[in-house]
């Protein structure tokens, strides 16, 4: 090294200040290579720029803000829309299911009592006719009442029983015609709806028929003649309450018994008190053969429940059964028959009956819910009061004379319609009809 510095005339002072100078302007790390032989370490520069400022900056024309923000509009006003569509649509169905159900009004305080005429003049109005016909040339008549301003009506459900693929018109009080379809019915309770699209009816007011007592004045306004002339209005007094007839020979409910006129036509009526309040709908079905001046009307409290299920779920799916076929025994056949208990002397129980497989048949069953059965009504009463799926105490004595007790979940007891779409009617054998004769098995309760 030294021989090639001397040789080329360069001082060791000369080159400390190369070294230096190589050092300052060239700070980068070292790069090595592979089969490098030199041991002189070489350095990459870096180029370091000062920032400068941007001097053609130019704003956003008000034309392109304008055109952003109405974009932006756009976009919001699009999802707002699609947003309230939705909730829309579930808002409107709710509001439908609300207004299916209705408040009994309370029995007014301090007013005066309404005449007959008043009645027939303010809540007669929302009585109408119905027709009810077929394209075979079937046809029948009978009442309803305006139940919603849009245009529910309720009736009976056995009004079509006869007349299969039923129509149906329907005449005001102001003497206008609509027609109506078919919403559903209940064989148990015998309650019906119908609807008419695009009309604006006059509801009726509904009491509440809990408040009714014996000896109250009331009135039935409905049609008996022909649909499609003016409502008639008869007057009468509660002569009964909480009644249980039997609606069909399987069913039988809780009505209100009056002697006021209850003809055939007026079914599906209404029984008015004396403040122009509905506490029943009037059935002609279940009017008495055996007495004279006997009319039932199904309450508003059963017709508040029933028909609101009929409007939202199409058929009555609250309703409780125990699921058994039974003869009851009082305190007179369980002395003639020379037995020690009172109570339900079970026939038949059906597979999705909590007691089946539990009970036989001959089994009887003695208390429910801790209360002595002495007669049907008693069960009846106490089913009628839960809804399906609630659990009841059976107290059953056996064959055997031993005593179980079951805690059992009632079934939903959905009944169907009357209401069919065949011209061909189911036929009831002659079994059939001696055993309706003399009064056949019951279904415990209402059919099943």
């Amino acid at each position: 090294m030294e021989e090639f510095l001397n040789n080329n005339d360069i001082k060791n002072e000369d080159i400390k200040n190369i070294e230096e100078s190589s050092f300052e302007e060239n700070i980068e790390e070292p790069s090595f290579e592979e089969n490098e032989t030199s041991e002189t370490e070489v350095f990459n520069p870096i180029t370091v720029s000062k920032p400068k400022p941007i001097k053609n900056y130019k704003p956003m024309s008000i034309g392109l803000k304008v055109f952003s923000i109405i974009m932006a509009g756009i976009i919001m006003l699009t999802a707002a829309c699609s947003v309230g569509y939705f909730v829309g649509r579930s808002s409107v169905k709710f509001a439908e299911k609300q207004n299916a159900g209705i408040d009994l009004k309370k029995r007014p305080k301090d007013a005066e009592q309404m005449s007959e005429a008043e009645i027939y003049n303010t809540t007669g109005q929302s009585v109408v006719g119905i027709m009810i016909y077929n394209a075979s040339g079937k046809g029948s008549q009978a009442s309803g009442i305006v139940y919603s301003e849009d245009g529910y009506i309720i009736t009976n459900d056995h009004i079509y029983s006869e007349v299969s693929s039923a129509k149906f018109k329907i005449y005001t009080h102001d003497g206008k015609e609509y027609n109506a379809k078919y919403v559903a019915g209940d064989k148990v309770s015998d309650l019906a709806v119908l609807k008419v699209d695009n009309a604006k009816l006059k509801p009726a007011i509904f009491g509440n028929s809990d408040e009714l007592f014996y000896g109250e004045h009331v009135v039935a306004i409905g049609r008996p003649r022909n649909a499609n002339e003016d409502s008639s209005i008869t007057s009468g007094i509660i002569s009964g309450l909480n009644r249980r007839v039997q609606t069909t020979s399987s069913y039988s409910s809780r009505v209100i018994q009056t002697d006021s006129a209850i003809n055939p036509g007026s079914s599906g009526g209404a029984l008015v008190n004396m403040y122009g309040q509905v506490i029943g709908v009037t059935s002609s079905k279940m009017a008495s053969v055996d007495y004279e001046g006997v009319g039932y009307a199904i309450p508003t409290t059963v017709m508040k429940r029933i028909v609101k299920e009929l409007i939202d779920e199409g058929k009555v799916i609250s309703r409780a059964k125990l699921g058994i076929t039974y003869k009851a025994i009082d305190s007179v056949l369980a002395e003639i028959n020379n037995s020690k208990y009172t109570g339900l002397l079970i026939d038949s129980v059906t597979e999705e009956s909590g007691l089946y497989g539990k009970v036989n048949q001959g089994d009887i069953i003695t208390h429910i819910n801790g209360i002595a059965v002495t007669n049907d009504s008693i069960v009846l009463d106490i089913i009628e009061n839960c809804k399906a799926g609630d659990k009841v105490n059976i107290t059953v004595v056996d064959t055997a004379q031993k005593t179980k007790t079951f805690n059992v979940v009632l079934l939903a007891n959905v009944s169907e319609s009357s209401y069919t779409i065949t011209d061909v009617l189911p036929e009831i054998s002659g079994e059939a009809e001696e055993s309706e004769k003399n009064g056949g098995k019951f279904n415990f309760p209402f059919g099943e």
